[in-house]
């Protein structure tokens, strides 16, 4: 049974609500259900990848602030996307699902629309910029440093030009305007030229030119090796990030430049692209020694002390008090039999005891007796 026929029966008074478009109701009801499954996977998984990468660049006492703040560009709209828009289009794509039509015309769709666009961008823009600024730094060392400022006026221009680009697109759209066919194409193809191909295409370029930068500079590096120990590993975790990119956000921009695409190629080239939002944080920790390193040490740390907090042995039975519990630094003891209060004895020493004016008396009564 496809979806068109559940909604004839789901959504009986659609004539007066309205309906969900066939463009929409046409996709495989499996493929739906993937698509979901994979916005939740994306949201746990993602949004803990990349909170990990933002510590390990906020605890990096090596990266310099500068490059910090371009970092943070990257993984924190990461890190928005994943918790606020996954659960929001799993949402949506369950409404055209159900055929819920009033949840797949309310407003929060075109809200998640405005802040997907607006997050996307910067991300892929701030990676960019990364392997612009990393490019220069290897091709001229001396003469290129990143300040401060120079980043901070990057990163706001990039939000700026996100925001810019997505309400230019959205607003027509959302305000009535009636926009011809082939100039609403032509927007969207300059939209995603300048917002996804652009920023792939600076990305993949400025990282072939740092591979061969660092061919050429690598006897240089290899005199100094204790500042490019961390210089190639930061390169080489971007450089993972890239190619995650390439082979993941590039299909994603194709798609966009197609004409008339069907909503089950949006659904699999848009699961695709939401995959480099996890892919992105585990290349780029995974491929720097030095933030694996820590991040492996306080997940032992963690391991090490749940098993000490919540111990899985079963609590040990009463002893009587007579018995004789032996631990690992102790041998068996004895005990003095007769004495009160009881005098133990390890095994290892001699079974001198030193007895109190009333235990002798205590003693010698015995004795006596006997």
């Amino acid at each position: 049974m496809n979806v068109t026929a559940n909604c004839s029966e789901a959504c009986p008074n659609c004539t007066e609500t309205g309906e969900i478009p066939p463009y929409y109701r046409l996709t495989s009801p499996n493929l739906l259900l993937a698509a979901i499954v994979h916005c939740y996977v994306v949201f746990v998984l993602g949004s803990l990848g990349n909170s990990v990468a933002l510590w390990c660049v906020v605890t990096c006492n090596k990266t310099k602030p500068a490059v910090k703040l371009l970092l943070y560009t990257v993984f924190l709209p990461l890190l928005l996307l994943c918790l606020v828009t996954r659960p929001l289009v799993a949402h949506i794509i369950t409404a055209i699902l159900t055929c819920d039509v009033v949840s797949f015309n309310s407003s929060l769709k075109y809200v998640l629309g405005i802040v997907y666009s607006t997050l996307a961008q910067m991300e892929l823009l701030a990676i960019a910029a990364v392997s612009f600024f990393r490019m220069k730094a290897l091709w001229s060392p001396q003469v290129h440093i990143l300040r401060l400022r120079v980043a901070v006026a990057v990163v706001v221009s990039i939000g700026f030009f996100a925001v810019l680009t997505t309400l230019g697109v959205t607003m027509p759209k959302l305000l009535g305007y009636q926009i011809d066919r082939q100039v609403w194409r032509g927007i969207n193809v300059l939209y995603f030229l300048l917002s996804t191909m652009v920023p792939v295409l600076v990305t993949v370029t400025c990282y072939a030119l740092i591979i061969l930068a660092m061919r050429r500079n690598q006897c240089r590096l290899a005199s100094n090796h204790t500042s490019s120990v961390h210089r190639v590993e930061a390169t080489r975790s971007m450089l993972a990030v890239c190619i995650s990119n390439l082979f993941l956000s590039f299909p994603h921009s194709v798609f966009h430049l197609l004409e008339d695409p069907s909503f089950t190629l949006h659904v699999i080239f848009h699961m695709l692209f939401y995959t480099h939002f996890i892919v992105d944080p585990i290349v780029f920790v995974g491929f720097n020694q030095s933030f694996r390193h820590r991040v492996v040490e306080r997940v032992g740390a963690g391991v090490t002390w749940m098993t000490q907090c919540c111990p899985w042995t079963s609590p040990t039975s009463n002893i009587h008090s007579s018995s004789v519990t032996e631990t690992t630094d102790q041998k068996s003891s004895v005990t003095v039999f007769d004495l009160k209060p009881s005098i133990t004895v390890p095994s290892g020493k001699k079974s001198t005891v030193t007895e109190t004016p009333e235990q002798k008396s205590s003693v010698t009564d015995h004795h006596h007796r006997l």
